[in-house]
């Protein structure tokens, strides 16, 4: 943890995408628990203080740098939910660090972004988030905008559901306690895990791979237990899972590592520790999901070895995601 943590303060500066950045920040956050379990050493603590700082400036920016009209630049050439829900979950992971004039600002922020999705027609009648808007800003006189790579932007997206509709919806719930976040996050929850399929995988969109759909669409569910669920809630979700859970394992080796149809898929594979130790914990689980977390667990142990044809960009979201699979193995717990 403390190799993790010193070498992403050291970074000349921060990543190009919004959604990386998130993920560096909350990997962070997870670490200053590590870092002051007990035994700690001075040393320790004080590289605790760096890396909970360091989150804290960065949430600082995300608000700072949220839009008239409530979104963020995303890094790319278009505004996708999905990365800007990724980013807004960095006010839940500080939330027991922050102040209340911090949370206040936070949950102002994150209201403000659902507002906008809602404006914007994105809240479909499913429950499901749409992908987002493509270069530049909507024409207000066009009901739709076309983005030629994925569809129209207002499809029904998964990933985007699971982060912007779930976890974000949920999160502001836990704060507030209005209704209508509750309603959307339930919403969103069912449309979520309708879309498992017979075989328990989940829908893709182009290029993406199976499990970095997987490692967000979890990432949704895992935030309806926290800030959601009451205890029936809880039992429909775990019954929905086992399918789903099965038809991961297919994709662990032997040495606790993933295989996927690309690097960028398996570089984002390493939080399928944190669904499985939630799964087990939540849910119970059958006899074969415990070796699998503990081949996780050692793989993740080992450190962040680099994958085959790794690119740049791929290195960067696996070193991103990493931080908080490691918090995650060696606390044996999910963080958000």
């Amino acid at each position: 943890m403390r190799a993790w943590v010193r070498s992403t303060l050291a970074r000349p500066k921060p990543a190009g995408r919004l959604f990386v950045e998130g993920y560096f920040a909350r990997g962070l956050v997870a670490s200053h628990d590590v870092l002051n379990l007990e035994g700690a050493t001075p040393a320790d603590r004080a590289l605790a203080d760096s890396a909970i700082a360091r989150a804290f400036a960065y949430t600082d920016s995300v608000v700072h740098h949220q839009d008239a009209r409530g979104y963020w630049h995303t890094g790319y050439s278009s505004g996708w939910v999905a990365d800007m829900g990724a980013a807004v979950a960095i006010f839940a992971a500080l939330e027991s660090h922050a102040t209340e004039a911090q949370l206040a600002q936070y949950e102002a922020a994150a209201a403000r972004f659902q507002r906008a999705i809602e404006k914007d027609g994105l809240v479909l009648r499913t429950g499901a988030i749409g992908i987002g808007w493509p270069i530049g800003d909507r024409d207000s006189t066009e009901k739709r905008a076309w983005r030629s790579d994925v569809g129209w932007s207002d499809d029904p997206y998964v990933v985007s559901t699971a982060l912007a509709g779930v976890e974000a919806n949920a999160w502001l719930f836990h704060r507030t306690r209005h209704p209508g976040y509750e309603a959307r996050a339930r919403h969103a929850l069912d449309f979520t895990i309708q879309q498992i399929k017979p075989d328990g995988s989940l829908p893709m969109l182009k290029p993406e791979g199976p499990l970095q759909v997987a490692v967000y669409v979890e990432e949704g569910w895992m935030a309806a237990a926290k800030w959601l669920l009451a205890d029936s809630s809880s039992a429909r979700l775990c019954g929905a899972l086992p399918t789903h859970a099965k038809w991961l394992l297919g994709f662990q080796k032997q040495d606790g590592t993933w295989r996927g149809p690309t690097p960028g898929d398996v570089a984002r594979a390493d939080p399928l520790l944190i669904f499985l130790q939630w799964y087990r914990d939540l849910c119970g689980a059958p006899p074969e999901v415990e070796p699998a977390i503990e081949r996780a667990r050692r793989a993740i142990l080992k450190g962040d070895t680099p994958i085959p044809d790794e690119t740049p960009e791929t290195r960067e979201v696996r070193r991103a995601l990493y931080g908080r699979a490691l918090a995650s193995a060696i606390l044996g717990k999910w963080v958000p």
